[in-house]
């Protein structure tokens, strides 16, 4: 098949992007994208709806050097001591960060400093709920609040004191240091607050802080973002200071308000560890080194004793599951040599393999025996059998090997049994001796405790007094907060129609390119552009879609009249389908690369496109033009147009094909003035080699000289290559592709089938178009 029988230039030219189908498909389908654009709206504005207010404040900082330069290193420098988690860690400790006061009064927000005048953490404060309980006699106290899964447990009191003593002196619990403000508000008689976790405190705080550095690097611009508009402006604030502290320190002579507060930690931490010390060493002068050192041997022997006796106990256990198993396997009876079991071995191999083995000595012997007979065994079965007189014996010693641990594991329960009674009356024995002085143990360790953990907590305030001493040494740097941070009037994200309505747009156009994405990846046939697209072939006429629902309920020769007068009217009435027909007739009478049509093929690429329909209708128009028409039905499988216009089946085509009939006796006359129609007639084994017959030569030539057009209605080519065939001998072909239902790549495939052969293709029809996809007339009929 040639390119010549192709018509149009267009043809030729490269493959173009239908716009208008996509355009169509969004109208089509404005369900879906509406759907889509509803479904995400609706998430995202409830959103934007509770999303909290976000505000921001930034504080400026300028740094002088002394030689008048700044370098790229010291810059860098800078940055990345303010980004880095060291940094952040100690602004999280010394600004409290881990705290969280929860609401004190109704739609009131809590301010922490409405109740702590200063508040900073360890670095690993005791996270959790905490309460203080006020009273009306100027007191208050401090305690923590169980877990919510232990709800048991009652609340740990942790500080008891005068308000005004809270106000003056700074208190240190679980790793918490505060005051109370100078000014205390109208407070109810209990604030609650929590210690979030120190980890997530500082990561927190690493996301909401920015740095940005001017052009020379002189500049730097500390940006900080939170929900209290008020806190994030003082945090701000601080945070400038604490990192200029941290910069350049302060001059020996000089002391800062955060040396005084280390100081101040520091002389509590070890007011507190000498008092811890001072109770320790009066116990110990009180009841002697003797009775310490005693109830530690006591502790440690009792431990001892405890460890040995679990250990020793589990082994039993195991070795006596072991044991079990061993009865089980055997089943009361001695194991056959001539069908050793293979699991009772790996049980002997498991009970061998035990601790409690480690150092017997008849264990080792039994197992060294054991793996070396049954490697004999394993050898002997491999090259011969099991029942082997050989492998027999070999299974025999290891029966009797078997005997002998069982002797051993006997005996081991016997030494078990002994060893665990001696360490059981050991462990009483401590017991009743630790019972004599209970009350001696527990106070001699809690105070042995709170000695550790006092000076665990001065050692730590001495590295930090340390830390600042030394970068109080120097100032190398002189360096000023040129603007600070002032409380912001509006939240950052206080724009919630805009980001709302931006969040619409978004659902709408994902909405859009899901419908897009949905029709790219529909590989069917639609449009007239994608039939000449992907078949470059040209388009004789699209006909619009029909439905067929109400047909159902007839016969099939009442079918055809109905459909008949539906589309294609005797009087010319003016209905769009048949009109549609009437300009595939013209496009094929007119064909400039066919010329003059006589013969004509019509098929499709797949059952259910409409070929024999179109075929019928086709045939009616080309009557009505007062053509003398003949419609042959050469599906020989599956023919249906006798059911289409009430005609008998035979005789018929493959009756001509088959007993050579006279031409006359297989053309009927119907109800069509000017159509004649040959019914497919009796099924036949070769229908395509009788397609390609002399006979059908002579049957083409004899109905050339009766009539003025022949219409061959075909199979599918999917199904069989009798269009391909019978397209050989013919003047014209025609393919009817399906709107919606033809997938592209099948008919590319099919198309192949016409590059070899004579065969002249002169357009397709595009059948079942949609109103959007039929010609241009077709909404003339309903406007």
């Amino acid at each position: 098949m040639d390119d010549l029988y192709f018509e149009g230039e267009e043809n030729q030219q490269e493959s173009t992007i239908d716009i208008q189908r996509f355009w169509r498909a969004l109208l089509k389908k404005w369900w879906l994208w509406s759907i889509i654009t509803i479904a995400v709206s609706i998430p995202w504005i409830l959103y934007v709806k509770a999303e909290k207010p976000i505000y921001q404040a930034s504080s400026t900082i300028q740094f002088q050097e002394f030689d008048g330069q700044t370098n790229r290193q010291l810059v860098q420098y800078r940055e990345q001591k303010f980004t880095s988690r060291s940094f952040a860690e100690e602004i999280a400790k010394e600004m409290g960060l881990a705290l969280e006061v929860e609401p004190y009064s109704e739609g009131q927000h809590p301010i922490r400093h409405h109740v702590f005048s200063d508040f900073s953490t360890s670095g690993s404060p005791v996270t959790g709920r905490y309460v203080m309980r006020f009273t009306s006699g100027d007191s208050m106290s401090l305690y923590k609040l169980p877990a919510e899964n232990e709800p048991e447990l009652s609340d740990e009191k942790l500080y008891a004191g005068l308000v005004t003593s809270a106000m003056d002196s700074l208190i240190a619990v679980n790793g918490l240091y505060f005051r109370l403000a100078d000014e205390l508000p109208q407070f109810p008689e209990e604030i609650f607050f929590r210690i979030n976790s120190f980890r997530s405190t500082v990561t927190s705080f690493q996301n909401r802080v920015d740095v940005y550095f001017g052009r020379s690097g002189s500049v730097m611009e500390v940006v900080l973002q939170d929900h209290d508009p008020f806190l994030v402006a003082e945090m701000t604030n601080r945070l400038t200071q604490i990192y200029i502290r941290e910069s350049i320190g302060v001059s020996k002579g000089a002391e800062s308000n955060y040396g005084q507060l280390l100081r101040e930690r520091l002389d509590s931490a070890e007011q507190k560890m000498r008092t811890a010390q001072d109770e320790l060493s009066q116990y110990r002068a009180r009841h002697g080194m003797d009775l310490t050192d005693e109830l530690k041997k006591l502790n440690s022997d009792l431990e001892k004793y405890n460890t040995a006796y679990e250990v020793l106990h589990d082994n039993n256990d195991a070795l006596n599951q072991l044991a079990k198993k061993i009865r089980t396997a055997n089943s009361g009876d001695e194991p056959d040599p001539k069908d050793l079991n293979n699991s009772l071995r790996d049980i002997y191999h498991q009970i061998l393999e035990l601790p409690i083995f480690d150092n017997d000595v008849n264990a080792k012997l039994a197992l060294g025996k054991f793996e070396r007979y049954e490697e004999k065994y394993d050898e002997q079965v491999r090259r011969t059998s099991a029942i082997n007189r050989k492998s027999v014996e070999y299974a025999t010693e290891i029966i009797a090997i078997f005997k002998e641990i069982d002797s051993v594991v006997a005996n081991k329960f016997i030494e078990n049994k002994k060893d665990l009674r001696v360490l059981n009356e050991n462990i009483s024995t401590i017991n009743l001796k630790l019972k004599k002085h209970p009350e001696k143990l527990a106070e001699y360790t809690r105070l042995e405790e709170n000695e550790r953990n006092a000076r665990a907590i001065w050692e730590s305030q001495k590295n930090s007094y340390d830390k600042f001493a030394l970068n109080s040494a120097t100032e190398s740097t002189k360096i000023s907060v040129i603007d600070e941070a002032i409380p912001p009037d509006y939240p950052v994200n206080r724009n919630k129609k805009r980001k709302a309505a931006a969040g619409v747009s978004g659902a709408f156009f994902l909405g859009v390119f899901v419908v897009l994405g949905i029709e790219f990846l529909d590989k069917s046939l639609k449009t007239v552009v994608d039939v000449k697209n992907n078949l470059k072939v040209n388009v004789l006429g699209t006909i619009p879609d029909i439905d067929f629902e109400d047909l159902n309920e007839f016969q099939d020769n009442e079918k055809a009249r109905l459909v008949d007068n539906q589309l294609v009217t005797h009087n010319y009435s003016p209905t769009p389908i048949g009109e549609a027909y009437r300009s595939l007739r013209t496009s094929i009478m007119f064909s400039k690369v066919a010329g003059r049509v006589q013969t004509l093929v019509i098929t499709s690429f797949a059952p259910g496109d409409g070929k024999s329909f179109t075929a019928a209708n086709l045939a009616i128009t080309m009557a009505q033009h007062k053509s003398n028409t003949l419609l042959v039905d050469t599906d020989l499988r599956r023919g249906v147009l006798h059911n289409t216009f009430g005609l008998t089946k035979e005789p018929g085509f493959s009756t001509y094909l088959t007993n050579n009939l006279p031409i006359p006796e297989i053309i009927q006359e119907t109800h069509i003035p000017n159509l004649s129609i040959v019914s497919c007639g009796a099924l036949i084994p070769n229908p395509s080699e009788l397609l390609g017959s002399h006979q059908m030569k002579r049957f083409l030539d004899d109905v050339r000289r009766r009539f003025d057009l022949i219409i061959f209605d075909t199979p599918p080519l999917n199904a069989a290559t009798d269009a391909v065939v019978i397209g050989t001998q013919v003047d014209a072909n025609v393919l009817v592709v399906r709107s919606g239902k033809t997938h592209r790549d099948v008919a590319k495939q099919k198309m192949e089938l016409y590059q070899h052969v004579p065969a002249k293709i002169i357009g397709v029809i595009l059948n079942g178009a949609g109103e959007e996809y039929a010609h241009e007339g077709y909404s003339y009929y309903h406007y």
